[in-house]
């Protein structure tokens, strides 16, 4: 009898540390989910004041993206989680992080169920390397792959339109616009 009573206060008590250790995991990530948010919510708010992106130092530039990309990781909502990575790769594109730019936005794309919202992101990354970054060739990779397989999609369309002016300067785009509106 006592064997079998201590063998259920010790189950208890090791049951109880248990709940502990998962209850400081879960505050330990809502700290850190928090510290997190502060840091994106600092950017935005800096952005919204009109502090322009190129005028942000690299390290703040730095720090929100990787506060984007691990607030992805640690939500559970998927849409919440692309949407992070969205704005960690668009932000990386303000700020010229080439490779960051890639890796963020193949994780939208991963998480990304829907059609439209998929071409979207495939459209954003396509005009991030288009016109930040000077990556025609892989913005020309996006737009086709929009093109085709995303025919039906609004994006498909932006995609064309895109493909026309793909790599020329303002002025060529001009002459180009001028020279479409004479002939017709």
């Amino acid at each position: 009898m006592r064997t079998l009573f201590f063998i259920a206060i010790s189950a208890l008590l090791f049951a109880s540390c248990g709940d502990n250790k998962t209850a400081e995991v879960s505050r330990e990530k809502k700290i850190n989910g928090d510290s997190l948010l502060k840091v994106v919510n600092d950017f935005d708010a800096n952005v919204k004041a009109g502090t322009p992106i190129v005028k942000m130092s690299r390290e703040q530039l730095t720090n929100v993206v990787k506060a984007c990309k691990e607030l992805a990781l640690i939500t559970t909502d998927r849409n919440t989680q692309v949407m992070y990575f969205e704005k960690a790769g668009s932000i990386s594109g303000e700020a010229h992080f080439n490779q960051e730019v890639k890796s963020c936005f193949e994780n939208a794309f991963a998480l990304e169920n829907d059609k439209e919202k998929l071409a979207e992101l495939h459209y954003t990354y396509a005009f991030i390397n288009d016109a930040k970054l000077k990556q025609f060739d892989i913005a020309r990779q996006e737009y086709q792959l929009l093109i085709t397989d995303f025919s039906t999609s609004f994006w498909a369309e932006q995609a064309k339109m895109a493909l026309e002016v793909l790599g020329k300067t303002d002025e060529e785009i001009l002459e180009l616009f001028k020279a479409k509106n004479k002939a017709s």
